[in-house]
């Protein structure tokens, strides 16, 4: 193949993050007392047929598939790009960017691997505040400001839009 896989792998891992993220914000907001009320009006007034308290076993899903559709965003990542970080070290902003999008994305991984395992073997997996404030509060920001840095490796940096199999001719 002649372009990179990475760009086709990052948006299922970026769209189930923000859905675990909504699902549990929504979830967390519709049990504390002081906006629970405001939830469920919102609910009604815009009938919406499905309860907040199935939120808790959705994003536990949603958990579960931003681990699966991870792999192959960090693995396509990485390999994208090695060969920058070889040719340049990391004097480049080109592989400056590279490694601070890969950790940031790396930091919401782990969040989601937290909150798979510490949700795992909780009646209706259960959100505790912890996991609300990895899910909403560290992995939605650092999910949307890791996919800025991705796009501005593509628009600015041109990362995956070298000719690979064009043959120069003079």
């Amino acid at each position: 193949m002649g372009h990179p896989a990475h760009p086709a792998t990052v948006h299922f891992p970026i769209t189930t993050t923000l859905l675990t993220g909504g699902l549990d914000a929504v979830y967390f907001l519709s049990t504390y007392a002081p906006t629970a009320t405001a939830v469920a009006s919102t609910f009604k007034t815009f009938s919406i047929a499905i309860s907040p308290s199935l939120f808790p076993v959705l994003s536990y899903y949603t958990t579960i598939l931003t681990l699966l559709f991870s792999a192959p965003a960090v693995a396509t990542g990485a390999q994208q790009l090695m060969p920058v970080i070889k040719r340049d070290g990391f004097s480049s902003k080109k592989a400056k960017v590279g490694v601070a999008h890969a950790l940031i994305n790396d930091i919401t991984v782990v969040g989601a691997l937290y909150n798979w395992w510490s949700r795992r073997s909780n009646a209706g997996f259960i959100p505790s505040n912890e996991n609300v404030l990895v899910s909403t509060l560290l992995a939605v920001p650092a999910t949307l400001f890791a996919a800025y840095l991705g796009g501005s490796l593509v628009y600015i940096y041109g990362m995956g839009f070298q000719n690979r199999n064009v043959k120069k001719t003079q």
